[in-house]
């Protein structure tokens, strides 16, 4: 059986025929399910270069444990992926994969339009941009998809309700646990720029410890730093600088909260220059010094 998963070309967003999940086991295809698809198969190898889901996409390891090489800007990282390890890519943000040899797998993919749809009561969900995870030992997702997986290789015997249940408990535990604490005005982008900046944000989410330039993120966009930037503002509210010292000043408040490391210790974690830089940058952004922050926590 063929994988329904259809991987696009991150520049285009056409289909890219040569890139396939494998040979498919188990597939939720014949199953009245909405904004939801599950399938279990293996492959011998997967090398996919550049491409993207239009949906929201999970893949868990489900054989035994092998080494994942994911692309991280120009270069490629390797991770050990165990059993039931996962892989949590939002919808647009390109990815470069190279798995070796026999693996095994289930993947899912969840219609971002099912997201608002079953929280209405959170009206910003239509803004928020979502986080990619490498090898996310996340049991509460791995349950659910292990639900789906048997829902689906029974034929759906507990009808669409209990689907519609699972569904919703994903979409709740995604929201939850996968989001920026920000969120970000995308909608009234076209696809290619809303999944460009996607890819820029989780760029700067997984280097808020790295001296990241202007010429960096502009790489990620596939852009020229003019239109990068440009862009950017106008979706985000605020320069590309101004975006990073705020992450940064987010990600160094919970680790003060956390208590284990000394504000100079925090500082120089985020590539401020000293703890007085990192101090008028912390005041500026939450109105107290880190040293009046950590002593109202007492």
């Amino acid at each position: 059986m063929e994988s329904q998963i259809n991987f696009v070309d991150s520049h285009t967003l056409t289909p890219n025929p040569k890139v396939t999940a494998g040979n498919i086991i188990v597939s939720s295809r014949a199953l009245p399910w909405d904004g939801i698809y599950i399938e279990k198969g293996e492959n011998e190898g997967f090398t996919p270069d550049d491409v993207t889901v239009t949906q929201h996409y999970f893949a868990m390891n489900t054989g035994s444990p092998l080494e994942w090489e994911w692309k991280d800007g120009k270069t490629f990282k390797t991770h050990r992926y165990e059993t039931g390890d996962l892989w949590v890519n939002p919808a647009g943000v390109p990815f470069s994969h190279r798995i070796h040899g026999h693996n095994q797998f289930v993947l899912l993919t969840l219609n971002p339009e099912k997201i608002p749809e079953l929280l209405p009561d959170q009206p910003l969900l239509e803004r928020q941009v979502f986080r990619r995870q490498h090898r996310s030992q996340d049991k509460h997702l791995q349950a659910l998809l292990q639900a789906l997986l048997i829902e689906a290789e029974m034929g759906g015997p507990n009808g669409r309700l209990y689907a519609d249940t699972l569904t919703t408990a994903l979409v709740v535990h995604f929201v939850n646990h996968y989001s920026l604490e920000s969120p970000v005005d995308f909608p009234r982008l076209q696809t290619i720029e809303r999944q460009r900046l996607g890819r820029v944000v989780d760029y700067i989410e997984s280097h808020l410890t790295e001296d990241v330039s202007l010429a960096d993120l502009a790489l990620e966009a596939g852009l020229s730093k003019f239109h990068f930037s440009r862009l950017f503002k106008d979706a985000l509210g605020l320069t590309p600088h101004k975006y990073v010292l705020k992450r940064r000043i987010e990600k160094a408040t919970y680790l003060l909260k956390q208590g284990d490391l000394a504000i100079s210790q925090v500082a120089h974690l985020f590539g401020f220059t000293d703890q007085s830089h990192f101090t008028r940058v912390f005041k500026q952004m939450k109105g107290v010094t880190p040293k009046s922050f950590i002593k109202s926590l007492r």
